[in-house]
């Protein structure tokens, strides 16, 4: 898929994962999964991608949350897109919103989990387009 948008996913729940990446590569997008944090920091380090897609409750409840923040400090990560889908909320009953938690949630979008395929899709074509300097395997 040369030139195709790279997306990872970031999430522990591979049946999830699996039928994301099945619509997202019916979209003609180069999709990888990471199960956990550490195998996305090794994903992203060999190859960026152009926006990453991740839960919040993986090995710890707060994964998501403080992997986001990670990204988006350092210099050379913080423009890459996030979109943060997970159920927490349900889970938990705490709610979380990039609008009312930006300091905690860095994410440039969040999603309550299961997400329409419809509704990521549009979510996905408005940060990437938002963000035209992600250029797939680019250097500066």
């Amino acid at each position: 898929m040369t030139g195709s948008k790279k997306i990872i996913i970031v999430d522990d729940d591979r049946d999830y994962a699996d039928a994301m990446r099945l619509v997202l590569e019916n979209s003609c997008f180069d999709v990888r999964h990471a199960l956990n944090i550490r195998q996305a920091r090794d994903m992203i380090t060999g190859d960026r991608p152009d926006l990453i897609i991740m839960d919040v409750m993986m090995e710890k409840h707060t994964d998501g949350f403080d992997f986001c923040s990670e990204l988006k400090q350092d210099p050379s990560l913080s423009s890459i897109p996030v979109i943060i889908i997970t159920s927490v909320t349900q889970m938990t009953g705490f709610k979380f919103s990039p609008e009312t938690d930006g300091d905690y949630c860095l994410a440039d979008d969040y999603a309550a989990k299961p997400i329409a395929m419809a509704d990521l899709l549009s979510r996905i074509e408005k940060l990437l387009a938002a963000n035209p300097e992600q250029r797939t395997g680019s250097s500066s």
